[in-house]
């Protein structure tokens, strides 16, 4: 995408007319000019820009330094954080290399003293997260408060009953990867701190996709991936830790830092005191990974360039506009919504009469949907008749209507 067609995407923005960023990125993304794919949430296409990062940093690193050839190491990868934090608007230094959503969770899970306490979640966080809990409250019992949705939706008045004078913690998806459900974080963050608890955010299903404000939020810990809406690949993720709750609220459990050798032959001049002398990582540095995946992050890096270029008012409004059509016109051909109208989310979710029936429909028509694996174009029959749409950049008119027509 060039700067014209940047520019064009702004204009778009600015004025009455309906914002498709597909005119500007549909090219960028090959599968999306090949098969009908609504699937982002699960895994986002790599775009030809990623593709491209990740054969520079292999091209170096099997050759060498040579003309058109860098180190990732040296030019990139440095500001990494700081495209990170910029997006969510943090601070470089709140922000940490880690290894996926939920290990991000579990460190500061396991940072805090949640003895005699308790955490409260609802059951729209994701699976894996709740599961978490339940390990730790069979395994170390821990009180743990899941609140039930109402109607695919959290009720705040349901989580301000489940907290009390003891929650440590409330733990949350600021998106939902069920029905898209975007959480009322502000209030759940006041919740949280009149009852001096902190706040956990999981925003892997928004961070790229839906405006991200930690601190107008008041969110105190986020992690996510890269996989999703970030546009990148999987492997490893930023964790955000607010500055000042880095060792005091969440204390680092694997340590890094580095020793002086105090002693000859290490030093011709030892100092007064212990032959080792330790310099152990601190503050939000404390939590880093040890060895980052490098080739990752190359990929990242130029998915942020990407998301910044584009804006992400316009990558909202045009997911918008499409799910507004898919709102529209799916329930009128036996498809119930339980994802509210209006949700400013990149996710749209329907219940159908069965979800078997679904995919041989899909199968029968002439539509290229993969139904099949991880990396399938649509996600069908994940919690029971459910069929969920995840809507990105790449996405169009044609695609909504291919996926009518194929489910008519």
């Amino acid at each position: 995408m060039n700067r014209r067609d940047f520019l064009g995407t702004a204009a778009l923005a600015a004025s009455a007319a309906p914002v498709d960023l597909s005119l500007q990125c549909r090219k960028d993304f090959p599968r999306a000019m090949s098969e009908t794919y609504f699937n982002s949430a699960a895994q986002h296409p790599l775009g030809n820009h990623c593709v491209a990062a990740i054969e520079r940093y292999m091209d170096f690193m099997n050759k060498g330094p040579g003309e058109g050839r860098q180190d990732f190491w040296e030019e990139g990868f440095p500001q990494v954080k700081s495209m990170f934090a910029r997006l969510i608007n943090a601070k470089p230094s709140e922000i940490v290399f880690t290894g996926s959503t939920t290990i991000g969770e579990n460190t500061i899970l396991n940072g805090m003293d949640l003895s005699g306490g308790n955490v409260v979640t609802n059951d729209l966080h994701y699976t894996a997260s709740l599961s978490n809990y339940l390990t730790r409250r069979q395994a170390q019992g821990l009180d743990v408060r899941i609140v039930k949705h109402r109607d695919w939706a959290i009720d705040l008045k349901d989580m301000e009953r489940a907290v009390d004078n003891k929650t440590k913690l409330i733990s949350v998806s600021l998106v939902s990867s069920v029905n898209g459900h975007v959480e009322n974080i502000k209030a759940l963050s006041d919740l949280a701190h009149s009852h001096k608890a902190y706040l956990f955010a999981d925003i892997i299903q928004g961070c790229g996709a839906t405006p991200i404000d930690v601190k107008a939020m008041g969110i105190d810990f986020a992690s996510t991936a890269m996989y999703k809406w970030l546009q990148g690949e999987h492997g490893f993720g930023f964790l955000y830790i607010k500055e000042d709750l880095a060792g005091s609220a969440v204390k680092p459990t694997e340590f890094t830092g580095h020793p002086d050798f105090n002693y000859p032959p290490w030093t011709s001049s030892p100092k007064p005191g212990a032959g080792f002398l330790n310099h152990t990582a601190s503050g939000v540095g404390a939590f880093d990974c040890g060895t980052p995946s490098v080739i990752t992050y190359a990929a990242q890096y130029e998915s942020l360039r990407y998301i910044e270029r584009i804006g992400i008012g316009n990558i909202r409004a045009h997911a918008n506009r499409l799910i507004a059509r898919l709102q529209k016109e799916l329930p009128p051909l036996g498809y119930t919504p339980i994802t509210p109208k209006d949700t400013e989310s990149s996710i749209v979710t329907f219940l159908c009469k069965d979800a078997e029936t679904v995919r041989r429909k899909i199968r029968a028509s002439k539509a290229k949907i993969l139904l099949t694996g991880p990396n399938s174009a649509l996600t069908v029959g994940r919690f029971g008749n459910h069929i969920r749409f995840s809507v990105s950049v790449f996405n169009n008119d044609q695609d909504v209507h291919t996926i009518l027509e194929a489910l008519a």
